[in-house]
């Protein structure tokens, strides 16, 4: 049996929850979130036997084999340090860090006491994610040229989630004081994490950000000052020398929670759109050369969750690819991604 425990117990906790008590062998042990009322209401939603006001009291106190860190992405790294510092297994929400010397320290910190890690980039629970990747990474499509990728939005434009005008939830998303990195890091990190799984590292950036007027007196709601970036798109060289654009934004009129990643091949090319299906993804391979090819549809295998591939990290006590390096990686490139806005120049990625 995996005791484990959830530190933060905000909107995505519940889909920890709900996942992890999903999976057979898994008992959720205990909770904790700083609002003590909030730790309590989650505790008996999710049917935990003990809910702690202070992350340090419940690490402590309760014997563990692994923890879920779900709180604000500004405390990814300290909650995750005080895990790690007790040589549990620990999984974190994306991204890794609010910082690229933050998510160093972490991965480095999981090294050297040798725990497993674990970074939640939901995408690729997808079974069309994983198979695509596998197809393209086998050379299914023969030498990557070209990829296209993007994640939009429109929240900002149309209230189908709520308000961003008087939902907290939305609200300090806006706000960097608040400690946002706007699209980029909210969205931005899962949409690099999908292009760089399908076509390889990334290795140079040249992004734009933009924050546009929201038509607010001030651009700012009480406490929250409405200065984080609400698009970014970059242009992209790949370690295997590809070139592509990725590209975000929550003014996408039309677009709810639309992800999409094209790869071109010399033999063939893979279009894989969540909207479409998260099941099954296109493939294009000419039959001759110089013919144009037909798309045609691939059914993807089921494929286990990011849930179960921690479970089962911690099982084997070994990590798998999507541990807390490859989160330092995708955190390296939001980091060249503001570098290169500021000087107005393509970066260097330094994970």
């Amino acid at each position: 049996m995996i005791r484990l425990a959830i530190i933060g117990t905000g909107n995505m906790a519940a889909n920890h929850a709900e996942n992890f008590s999903g999976i057979r062998g898994v008992k959720l042990a205990a909770c904790c979130d700083l609002d003590e009322g909030r730790a309590k209401a989650f505790a008996a939603r999710w049917k935990i036997p003990r809910w702690y006001a202070d992350p340090a009291e419940m690490l402590r106190a309760e014997e563990l084999d692994a923890v879920s860190v779900v709180t604000p992405d500004a405390s990814h790294a300290a909650m995750s340090l005080a895990v790690i510092d007790r040589g549990l297994p620990v999984m974190c929400e994306k991204p890794l860090a609010a910082t690229l010397p933050d998510a160093r320290r972490m991965r480095d910190a999981a090294k050297r006491h040798g725990v497993v890690t674990h970074v939640n980039f939901s995408y690729r629970n997808a079974p069309c994610v994983q198979a695509a990747a596998a197809l393209v990474r086998g050379g299914g499509i023969g030498r990557v040229l070209h990829a296209e990728a993007s994640y939009l939005q429109s929240w900002l434009v149309q209230d189908t989630w709520g308000s961003w005008k008087t939902d907290p939830t939305f609200t300090w998303r806006l706000s960097r004081r608040h400690g946002s990195a706007g699209t980029l890091g909210d969205i931005g990190c899962h949409i690099y994490d999908l292009a760089a799984f399908l076509c390889g590292g990334i290795e140079e950036i040249a992004c734009r950000l933009a924050t546009f007027d929201k038509g607010v007196p001030g651009d700012r709601i009480g406490p929250y000052v409405l200065d984080a970036n609400d698009s970014f798109i970059s242009t992209v060289r790949f370690n295997g020398g590809a070139v592509g654009t990725v590209h975000a934004t929550r003014w996408a009129t039309g677009q709810l929670n639309s992800l999409k990643v094209r790869v071109y091949g010399e033999e063939g090319a893979v279009d894989v759109d969540l909207d479409r299906s998260t099941s099954s993804f296109l493939l294009a391979r000419p039959r001759a050369p110089r013919r144009l090819a037909e798309w045609k549809a691939v059914k993807a295998r089921p494929t286990p969750t990011q849930y179960e591939r921690f479970v089962s990290a911690v099982r084997r006590g070994s990590s798998d690819e999507s541990d807390f390096s490859n989160g330092a990686v995708v955190q390296a490139y939001l980091d060249a991604s503001f570098a290169s806005d500021r000087s107005r120049r393509p970066v260097k990625v330094r994970a």
